[in-house]
């Protein structure tokens, strides 16, 4: 049945199915779901471009979630064009009113537009999406001009500043995206491949260790991973992932590359380790802030 192949491919599931259970046991919900259908027909037109807040979907998959839509949504949908932003910490899936799930990585945002010819997505800063499949509607996520359509896929888009100025990656997970630039030029990626978009080019690579092998970006779990980035990224994906300001003293420290894996929801801990691997010196100025100078 495709219940059973649905639990057994994610150990997880029959947690959260047994979570979902307990929760449609709740009376609250039956109220909720009187009060959902009385309001339905007032807000038909608009039911289409809504998507439900972090908090409710926290402990549910794609899948329950679908299912649990007509029963939980109530009046916490939030309307077209609304904006949904990222906090430091390990986000939580949001799932879309047509099922497709949206993880924001800290200081991002998207705003979500779901009609009936599209769905298009205007993000800011990083964001991972599982689409779920519609031929007839395309899935877009724009970002600085740049727009990555797929239908029935997973992938990240991350918007950064690169040394040639602002860039646009993306990495695919599951599937294939077409990457289409603020100039027009287009390029396909496959699962495995990412592509770097920057002035108005778009290049394509394979990764060095395919991200399709796994579920999710490591950003998403918690973790940062770096090949030879400089000091001066690490920082930056840092404070984003965790909410922390590190400041580098001197163009030296910021070019050192770092390499490795790093728990965020630790960032001393992983600043640390930085620190006494390159030789230099990590002084903590406040709560959330630190200075790393030559030692």
């Amino acid at each position: 049945m495709q219940l059973d192949a649905w639990l057994k491919d994610r150990p997880d599931r029959q947690a959260l199915l047994r979570r979902h259970e307990a929760l449609i046991d709740d009376p609250a919900l039956a109220r909720a779901g009187r009060d959902l259908r009385q309001a339905r027909n007032t807000r038909q037109a608009r039911r289409e471009t809504w998507f439900k807040q972090p908090r409710l979907v926290a402990a549910m998959g794609a899948g329950l979630a679908t299912a649990a839509v007509t029963i939980i949504i109530g009046v916490n949908m939030l309307p077209r064009g609304e904006r949904l932003v990222g906090t430091p910490g390990t986000p939580a899936p949001v799932v879309l009113a047509d099922g497709s799930e949206v993880r924001l990585n800290g200081l991002s945002e998207v705003r979500v537009e779901l009609g009936r010819q599209e769905r298009l997505l205007h993000l800011k800063g990083e964001g991972f999406f599982e689409v779920a499949a519609d031929k007839a509607r395309p899935f877009s996520v724009d970002v600085d001009g740049v727009r990555v359509t797929a239908v029935g896929t997973r992938f990240n888009v991350d918007q950064r500043k690169s040394a040639g100025g602002d860039a646009v990656e993306v990495v695919v997970f599951e599937g294939v995206v077409d990457v289409t630039s603020d100039r027009g030029m287009s390029m396909r990626v496959r699962a495995g491949q990412k592509a770097i978009v920057s002035g108005g080019v778009v290049e394509r690579a394979s990764l060095i260790r395919p991200e399709a092998s796994t579920d999710i970006p490591s950003w998403a779990k918690g973790w940062l991973e770096f090949n030879e980035a400089s000091l001066g990224r690490v920082a930056e994906d840092l404070e984003r992932a965790s909410g922390v300001q590190v400041d580098l003293k001197g163009a030296a420290v910021r070019r050192i590359q770092v390499s490795g894996r790093f728990a965020y929801d630790q960032p001393e801990n992983a600043l640390e380790a930085i620190a006494r691997l390159h030789g230099l010196t990590l002084t903590r100025k406040g709560p959330d802030r630190f200075e790393i100078s030559e030692g």
